[in-house]
């Protein structure tokens, strides 16, 4: 009996997980445990500016991505203009800083960089390129879900 509820109690989603998958074959590449509010950053550099970019992010409690401030040097292809609604974007030493964004996600997709992008997942002062779990140039998704004990024993490499 212990061992049947001990059995059930390993499959009941307690994790919130920020998975990272195959974008084409929806395969587990990566995860790690998330807090709601804690904050997560990508970082790379930019394919035609070729200048770093910053994106901060944290999810929420129902599991949203929340996309909080982009961090950047260059305007141009894919970079923001301006500050919509609250945002603030100021100036600093060189580098452009949109704050205060309230972006939600359910998930995000990236392509990420053949040669000079070098996508990197930063959490609790670690950095994680995404080579390490995945090919250049590939399509990964990023999400939150509920894992299980056992998904979280199996489910690809273990970040943080």
């Amino acid at each position: 009996m212990i061992v049947s509820v001990f059995a059930a109690a390993s499959l009941y989603p307690a994790f919130l997980g920020l998975i990272i998958e195959d974008g084409e074959t929806g395969e587990r590449l990566a995860f790690m445990d998330v807090k709601p509010e804690e904050e997560f950053s990508i970082k790379y550099i930019h394919s035609i500016h070729r200048t770093p970019v910053l994106e901060t992010y944290h999810t929420n409690e129902e599991g949203m991505i929340i996309q909080t401030e982009m961090r950047f040097e260059e305007f141009g292809v894919g970079m923001p203009s301006g500050a919509t609604g609250t945002e603030v974007f100021t100036q600093k030493d060189g580098t452009y800083i949109l704050s205060n964004m309230n972006r939600t996600f359910p998930l995000l997709d990236i392509r990420t960089g053949q040669i000079i992008a070098n996508h990197t997942l930063l959490y609790d002062g670690h950095e994680y390129p995404f080579s390490s779990f995945s090919e250049k140039g590939s399509w990964v998704r990023i999400k939150t879900e509920k894992v299980n004990v056992w998904q979280w024993l199996i489910g690809g490499k273990k970040l943080g």
